[in-house]
């Protein structure tokens, strides 16, 4: 500013210094997730704090993530997908030096290969059984798991195989090489989302924000290196295949189905539930080829044949049709179809009356038929064309999860995933983005317990609460000054 004042020149008075550049909220997004990824492995990881303080660090950290992830969600369309990349790998990285995570299935994982790589069969022997108590694998199975049979298809067997002939009971490399399976299925999801979007008529930005950004994917597929992430790799990529190749009428559109359809197939012997997909693609090439019972009479004959295939050329046989229903031997209390259950049988004790077995045996076999129905209708849309291959499916898989016997917060991801590629309006990524934070924090990372887990949730709010005023009031103040910095000095 000059001053024209007696005595004065303008180059006597100095021009104020310029305000210091302000972090965009792009940059405010990045640097908060990656310190509550960094918080929660901390929290996690150490044995010096009590369980008290490492529930609420962890339940803190991921408070921060999914604020950044949300916070996030308001530029994410100015970003370009390398930048988005770039984000979950910040995000994910710290988490990879984490020991498991919200889960201990990575244990039954390696005890269930170790069981096959002996010779053993995982399908009628559980950890314990066939592994005996001093196993160091055996130790580390959940106890209501220890005695249970594998539940997964033929082609996780074969991973989770040879993952145990490669380690051994060895757990450090052995959950390294679960973490890598895991990691390839979210490079296969991160390929597949963008190119989804693009094909329902939704923004690829908004697809990778919603899927591969999501929480549930940081916590769940990286940090718990669950087997649900290898699956819909595989789910995702091989529907864009397949429909890649129902785009064209030559004989690559013949391979490109066959590919996709491969993937799909073996995607649903890693996890049974991966045969929806099929299903839907059936109903989508039925409604294009126009020949709709021979296209489904091909397709469902030739992911049987896949299916036959895996079975008897990994020696594994079929008996993991006979085990699917191991799953289903603890009650899941986040399953609709239980909490009816849990609800009638908490009425019959009023009454002097255990009914919780029946009532949840009575509530999962309806939810079984209207899961039926509704899928039904679904494809039946998918063939009419009223209902696009992406949406329908992510569709489908909800119906499965709302009417399943056996749901955990990573069974969102089936729907979400291919929800989020096909959100299109601003009320369905509002839903997806809603339903993917709500479930992200309703499970801490560690830490057992009710009057545990509620302390926890309660500590962590206060100490985000306390941080967020004192950032408030530094923020004031350094505006205070700043404006006092750049006052005017001249007489008005």
């Amino acid at each position: 500013m000059l001053d024209f004042r007696p005595g004065t020149s303008p180059e006597a008075v100095p021009s104020p210094p310029p305000a210091p550049p302000r972090r965009s909220p792009v940059s405010h997004a990045v640097i908060t997730g990656c310190i509550g990824s960094i918080v929660m492995v901390a929290a996690a990881s150490g044995r010096v704090l009590p369980m008290p303080a490492a529930v609420a660090l962890s339940v803190t950290g991921m408070a921060l993530v999914v604020a950044a992830w949300l916070l996030l969600g308001r530029q994410h369309r100015r970003l370009p997908a390398r930048v988005l990349f770039a984000v979950a790998a910040a995000w994910g990285l710290p988490l990879l030096a984490a020991p498991p995570l919200f889960s201990g299935d990575v244990w039954s994982y390696l005890a269930q290969g170790v069981i096959a790589a002996t010779g053993q069969d995982p399908y009628t022997l559980g950890p314990l059984q066939a592994l005996g108590p001093a196993s160091p694998v055996t130790q580390q199975v959940s106890p209501y798991w220890i005695e249970t049979p594998a539940p997964y298809g033929p082609a996780w067997m074969v991973l989770s195989r040879t993952v145990a002939m490669l380690t051994g009971e060895h757990l450090v490399a052995g959950v390294l090489l679960y973490r890598l399976i895991a990691l390839i299925g979210v490079a296969l999801i991160a390929w597949a989302l963008p190119r989804l979007a693009r094909r329902s008529g939704a923004e690829p930005s908004s697809a990778l924000w919603l899927g591969l950004l999501n929480p549930l994917v940081l916590w769940h597929l990286v940090a718990g290196a669950h087997n649900d992430g290898i699956m819909l790799g595989l789910l995702l990529c091989g529907t864009e295949i397949a429909l890649q190749g129902a785009d064209r009428t030559r004989t690559a559109a013949t391979l490109r189905i066959a590919a996709g359809l491969t993937m799909l197939t073996v995607a649903a012997n890693i996890k049974v539930v991966g045969f929806a997909a099929v299903c839907c693609l059936t109903a989508e090439l039925a409604r294009r080829r126009g020949n709709p019972l021979a296209t489904a009479l091909t397709t469902l004959s030739a992911a049987a044949t896949v299916t036959a295939a895996i079975s008897l050329g990994s020696g594994l046989g079929f008996g993991w049709i006979g085990a699917i229903h191991s799953s289903t031997a603890v009650h899941s209390w986040l399953a609709p179809t239980n909490m009816a259950g849990f609800l009638a049988g908490g009425l019959g004790k009023l009454t002097g009356a255990e009914i919780t077995d029946t009532a949840i045996t009575v509530a999962v076999t309806i939810g079984a038929a209207v899961c039926a129905v509704v899928v039904t209708r679904l494809l039946w849309a998918t063939y009419q064309g009223r209902l696009g291959p992406v949406r329908g499916l992510g569709l489908v898989f909800a119906a499965v999860v709302l009417c399943g016997p056996v749901v955990q917060p990573w069974y969102l991801l089936w729907a979400l995933l291919p929800l989020a590629a096909a959100a299109r309006k601003r009320h369905d990524r509002t839903i997806v983005a809603r339903a993917g934070a709500l479930i992200a924090v309703a499970l801490p990372p560690n830490g057992h317990g009710a009057a545990l887990l509620i302390g926890g949730y309660l500590a962590a709010a206060l100490l985000l609460g306390a941080t967020a005023l004192l950032l408030r009031r530094s923020g004031a103040d350094m505006d205070i000054r700043r404006c006092a910095e750049h006052r005017p000095t001249g007489r008005p």
